[in-house]
């Protein structure tokens, strides 16, 4: 072998010996890239619980909600459209998962789904009908959009670099900041008059930050000509608008029902009373309000507190003014003073203890009777016989046609003034749900002659072949009921019998409660 073939050989030799080294190498670091792809792919980091700055809000609404009493408020959703189609997110969803956390105790808000496409509430109102006779509408609807999202409204700059050694060296360091802003509209429409509901929405916005900060980036030039060396290490950060969209979501939540129920809800979000727009609010919930009105709502939030005994009218009687006089001095007032935009603020805001009617009941014997399944018939009033204690009940009922579907129509009087409560049963399934006080008639309070017609006017019908009760106190009981026994109207209910609910309305109230029963009519 010639030095010329030999040095060509050993050139070859290298040649391969690198190639094979390449190879090894990207044969390492392939199998170094997948390893890595399989650990990433399993995160180490554990999924949590997505808690957002407005999740006390939403206990405390629950708690407010709990004290009040609030019960019956029924609603349902339509989803919320992106209009900006910059933040991919179910909004709808986040809702709903807020109203199930604002209702864990109180029960007060229950949210209604039916069918498939939540698009369209007229649509859906329609559905409802078809599908299903005994389909009982929820009173109001929420309708949202995520209407704005203004990007880079606001850019933020600067930078500092130096340059060493006739530019051979140079580094330079500077942060990014650029902010945009998101926006929620939602509001609450009436669904038996499709009409918004004055005052009651929410409109919100969020300023999204984004930030991108850069150390070190520069470049090193070497001396030798076509060679050089860069090196750069940077850092970015983003407010998520997937989790501010939830934040929003969650306030809107707490403003909307609110907002409905006329509750101080800025107490949980840390507001203050004295805050302008606050003020501004209780201002236009009193002068929105006529005087009978305005006497409806003190007597039912002073009969909540244990202040008031009576019907929720807007007649200014004794037991009212009795009433008033007794609750101004639990808020250091005057006995005697007007009805005016003060009072109404400090009524609404100010928390008083339980009323004098909130003191231990006399106990009695509960009396409670069963007819005959054999004494019920279309037309027919039942009668009870108590060997201690009168009956405050009666129930009589009357075959009807509602929709083209065999009905039942109920009417029940009291011998005695109280707080009415009626049940029915279905007779397959032995579910048992209230139908009276309901999202159409509220008051359970009743007086002589003045007998409630089920369904009446609500939008609802009564299984012909269903059981039914009613239960009398001589006082409003549901502040004192447990979390079981807090559950909607239409709703099933944590209990087998009707005796259950009696029982457990006589101990959580300290009342005797009378149970008035009324087996389903026997078909001939």
């Amino acid at each position: 072998m010639t030095p010329q073939n030999s040095g060509h050989t050993r050139l070859e030799l290298t040649r391969l010996i690198a190639l094979a080294l390449a190879l090894a190498l990207t044969g390492c670091a392939t199998q170094g890239a997948l390893q890595e792809v399989r650990t990433n792919s399993n995160p180490s980091d554990r999924a949590q619980k997505s808690i957002t700055n407005f999740t006390p809000a939403l206990r405390c609404m629950d708690d407010m909600m709990f004290a009040r009493g609030t019960r019956d408020v029924t609603v349902m959703m339509e989803e919320f459209r992106d209009a900006t189609q910059r933040v991919p997110v179910s909004a709808r969803d986040m809702m709903t998962s807020a109203l199930s956390d604002m209702s864990r105790r109180s029960r007060g808000v229950r949210l209604s789904v039916f069918g498939s496409d939540q698009q369209n509430l007229s649509q859906l109102l329609q559905q409802a009908q078809k599908t299903n006779a005994f389909a009982v509408i929820p009173q109001y609807n929420i309708r949202g959009t995520i209407s704005q999202f203004d990007d880079a409204v606001s850019k933020t700059g600067g930078s500092v670099g130096i340059s060493l050694v006739q530019s051979l060296f140079g580094v330079r360091a500077g942060v990014d900041t650029k902010f945009s802003v998101l926006g929620l509209d939602t509001a609450v429409v009436d669904t038996s008059t499709m009409t918004l509901i004055p005052g009651v929405s929410s409109k919100n916005t969020t300023v999204l930050a984004s930030r991108d900060a850069s150390a070190a980036d520069g470049q090193a030039k070497l001396e030798n000509p076509g060679i050089g060396l860069v090196f750069s290490f940077n850092t970015a950060r983003s407010d998520g608008p997937a989790q501010a969209a939830r934040n929003m979501v969650e306030l809107a939540t707490v403003e909307l029902v609110g907002k409905l129920i006329r509750a101080p809800y800025w107490q949980c979000l840390g507001v203050p009373d004295s805050d302008t727009e606050i003020q501004r609010e209780m201002d236009d919930w009193f002068f929105s309000m006529d005087e009978t009105e305005r006497v409806q709502f003190l007597k039912e939030h002073m009969r909540e507190r244990r202040y008031y005994d009576g019907a929720i009218d807007g007649n200014t009687d004794a037991a009212y003014f009795s009433a008033q006089k007794a609750y101004r001095k639990a808020l250091n007032l005057p006995e005697a003073g007007p009805v005016d935009l003060a009072f109404f603020k400090l009524f609404i805001t100010a928390a008083v203890p339980r009323g004098p009617l909130a003191g231990t009941p006399r106990k009695v014997v509960t009396a409670s009777a069963q007819a005959p399944a054999s004494s019920a018939s279309p037309e027919s009033t039942l009668a009870v016989e108590a060997p201690s204690v009168a009956p405050a009940i009666t129930i009589s009922q009357q075959s009807t046609v509602t929709r083209g579907v065999n009905a039942l129509s109920l009417s029940v009087q009291v011998n005695s003034p109280g707080y009415v409560y009626c049940y029915s049963q279905d007779p397959v399934t032995r579910r048992i749900q209230r139908i009276f006080p309901n999202r159409f008639g509220k008051d359970p309070r009743m007086e002589p002659g003045h007998p409630v017609q089920l369904p009446g006017q609500g939008r609802f019908v009564l299984n012909p072949a269903a059981e039914f009760a009613c239960l009398h106190a001589p006082r409003e009981v549901y502040g004192d009921l447990p979390p079981p026994l807090r559950w909607g109207d239409f709703e099933d209910i944590r209990a087998s019998r009707f005796e259950e609910i009696r029982d457990m309305f006589s101990q959580a109230s300290g009342f005797a409660v009378q149970l008035v029963s009324k087996p389903a009519a026997v078909k001939k």
